[in-house]
């Protein structure tokens, strides 16, 4: 048995991972030049400014989000918030002890005894103290009275003018004002000592704080909506002798009317994020998908379905939003989960979503209903075993695909009743295009690239498939055989999470190379004669395993799937043919017997599909040959011949774990028991005596026989 953890392919190695990093650039590279070249022709190109000399219609209807209307607005939303300030109440009684230092200062400089050219000089010393010379010569001049009342004087005005909110812009306008808010009755020169000293004293008491209003501004942004701008079909765009303006080339572009420049910075930007996801998806195919990245043709297909989805995107969602709503992003997982599982199916959707939101300019809501609408998909079609599952998966994925619309819409709040129930039937559309190429596309995939699909096990396992029906006529024993293992199998599959419609189809034709000589084996030997009896022991076991051999070319003969065919090549693993080996081992003593000469080719179980068809085929022809039919010997024998195929190996290489083992026992146990349930004997009931004539008209039955006997049920 197996390790859980997924194993490196054995046909990986250096060329199949220098082959993953060679498709997983091209993809990439393919990408990136859906997403920024212009792929639809245009047919004006304008530079803003330009006169326009002819009439220019719009060919179509178009709504679409003007990126400059939509800056245009926010910029001035972002311009009428105001300034965050912050007032600083203590500068007032701060300024005011400044000005206590200040005036002391200047008193200390009117006492001294220094010379006036020496005092005038000190004056201009004092710091922060700009004086003109006319102000210096006043404070010098005045006898102690007058200084006193000026000192004061200041003091007032500078408590008046603290008193006021103003930030360092409109500093300048408030010492424009000091001179009419001193004492009118001052003189000139006084009046302007005191101003100058107050503007020397003067410190701004609010401040802006810059990041608040920045994210003040950045709320105010974010609070209006994007501007849409409907453009209705042969509405006049340009009229002849108009001046373009940037407007105007945005709505040429967005009706498809004109090539938009080129933006290294998007080309850059659009190619780093391809790079990042496609790298991510091929380090998830190596160490998680060891069956598929070393396929070339599986590569294909993946990639191959990815830049066609996102071509597809590209030709039809720019400029077409309701298009996106309706582009059926879902097909792509739920192709992926019908022709190669689960886990690629949900790889697809994670990368392809964040590039459908690319093409459609960075859509958070497209891309989140991509996502959750493929991973529906994904959940709608995974074991898919009838057509109607896939038409339910498709509802399903209209419906989330309305739901999360529908929540963007009420985040946003911009809920309009109409707009809900268009894009409601649009999400239908959307869910019934994803199942319609789901379906018509899967097949044909499928066969052109070699995979198994749903619906090709299901014709095979349908009774009119010729090489099935080939079975019943030509060896109707093995026929009866392999109906039995597959109804084993299956119940064994449910119970351990495997493929239980490929285990039932690989049942039905694991035993088709018996048709070749199903004289060979003693299911189809009817009249008691066995061919083995005149045969040697190595000839009777070269004719018995060659069974695989001859299964294996009617597979291909009649195309029958890669995983079907592996069941017919694994449904023995390396077992012996104990049977005829002990008859050989009683034969000559001069005649060395070799095992090799007597097991099946193999190889061993791969899968757990074909380990669960080898347990059941064994099970089955065991206690078809049993004379023990009792609950407890049926337990017994299945318990016991699976656990030999345990001790010799055979589960080795498949992904079984000892838990699916029991799971497995129970569920054969289950099966037998009631394949070989206790009859009830019914008693012999005498038949009314017939009239003369009818029973002149009866057959004549065979010596023991009855007419009309029902048998046993």
């Amino acid at each position: 048995m197996a390790n859980s953890r997924p194993a490196k392919s054995k046909v990986g190695g250096w060329p199949s991972l220098v082959r993953l990093g060679a498709f997983s650039a091209v993809l990439a590279l393919g990408l990136a030049l859906v997403l920024t070249a212009q792929l639809l022709p245009g047919r004006y190109h304008f530079s803003e400014g330009d006169v326009v000399s002819f009439n220019i219609k719009s060919l179509r209807k178009v709504s679409y989000i003007s990126q400059i209307m939509t800056k245009a607005e926010r910029d001035r939303a972002a311009e009428a918030v105001v300034d965050v300030r912050d007032f600083d109440a203590a500068a007032a009684s701060n300024q005011q002890r400044k000005a206590d230092t200040v005036l002391g200062s200047i008193a200390d400089i009117r006492h001294s005894s220094s010379s006036l050219d020496q005092k005038q000089r000190d004056l201009a010393g004092i710091a922060g103290l700009n004086l003109s010379s006319t102000s210096a010569r006043e404070a010098l001049n005045m006898d102690d009275g007058q200084w006193v009342v000026t000192a004061g004087e200041v003091r007032r005005v500078l408590g008046q003018a603290m008193a006021e909110s103003f930030t360092s812009a409109q500093q300048p306008d408030l010492v424009k004002r000091l001179p009419y808010m001193v004492d009118q009755s001052f003189t000139s020169e006084r009046r302007a000592l005191v101003a100058d000293v107050v503007a020397s004293l003067l410190r701004p008491n609010v401040s802006v704080d810059a990041e608040a209003t920045a994210q003040a501004r950045e709320a105010a942004r974010a609070a209006v909506q994007p501007v849409w701008v409907s453009v209705e079909k042969n509405e006049i765009i340009l009229r002849d002798g108009d001046v373009v303006k940037r407007l105007d080339i945005e709505k040429l572009e967005q009706v498809g009317l004109s090539n938009p420049s080129l933006n290294w910075q998007d080309v850059f930007g659009n190619s780093l994020l391809v790079f990042l996801l496609v790298g991510t998806m091929a380090a998830y195919l190596y160490f998680f998908q060891p069956t598929v990245w070393p396929n070339s043709r599986r590569l294909v297909l993946v990639y191959g379905v990815l830049w066609v989805a996102l071509l597809a995107a590209k030709l039809t969602i720019p400029g077409r939003d309701l298009f996106a709503y309706v582009f059926p992003v879902a097909a792509v997982p739920m192709l992926l989960a019908t022709l190669l599982g689960v886990d690629l199916a949900v790889l697809s959707i994670a990368v392809l979503a964040p590039l459908i939101g690319l093409v459609a300019g960075g859509s958070l809501e497209l891309l989140t209903a991509s996502l959750v609408a493929g991973l529906v998909g994904v959940l709608g079609v995974w074991r898919m075993e009838r057509q109607v599952v896939a038409y339910l998966a498709g509802l399903l994925v209209g419906v989330a695909n309305f739901l999360v619309v529908a929540g963007f819409k009420l985040v946003g709040q911009d809920v309009d009743l109409a707009q809900l129930a268009t894009i409601g039937f649009i999400s239908l559309v959307n869910g019934g295009l994803s199942t319609v190429l789901t379906l018509g596309t899967s097949a044909a995939l499928g066969h052109l690239f070699g995979i198994t699909t749903t619906s090709g096990l299901l014709e095979l396992a349908h009774p009119s498939q010729p090489l099935f029906r080939r079975l019943l006529t030509e060896a109707p024993g093995t026929y009866h055989h392999s109906v039995v293992v597959a109804n084993l199998a299956e119940r064994a599959a449910q119970q351990v999470g495997a493929d239980s419609l490929l285990v039932r189809v690989g049942a039905y034709y694991h035993d088709i190379g018996k048709v070749v000589r199903p004289y060979c084996f003693v299911e189809n030997q009817f009249e008691g004669q066995n061919v083995h009896d005149t045969l040697n022991p190595r000839m009777s076991a070269k004719l018995v395993t060659s069974h695989v051999r001859d299964g294996l070319q009617l597979a291909q003969q009649h195309g029958l799937p890669s995983k079907v065919r592996d069941i017919i090549e694994q449904h023995h693993g390396t077992k012996l043919a104990k049977f005829f080996y002990h008859r050989a081992s009683q034969g000559a003593a001069d005649q060395p017997v070799e095992e090799e000469d007597f097991r099946y080719p193999g190889p061993k179980p791969q899968s757990k599909e074909a380990a669960i068809v080898m347990l059941a085929d064994t099970v089955e022809a065991a206690l078809r040959s049993s004379e023990d039919h009792s609950a407890e010997g049926i337990a017994r024998l299945v318990g016991k011949l699976i656990n030999e195929m345990v001790v010799e190996g055979q589960l080795n290489e498949c992904d079984l774990s000892l838990r699916d083992i029991d799971r497995i026992k129970v569920a054969f146990t289950s099966v037998m028991q009631g394949i070989f349930h206790p009859r009830v004997k019914y008693p012999e009931v005498a038949s009314p005596a017939l009239p003369t004539e009818v029973q002149e008209a009866q057959p004549a039955l065979p010596a023991g026989g009855r007419s009309g006997d029902p048998g046993p049920t």
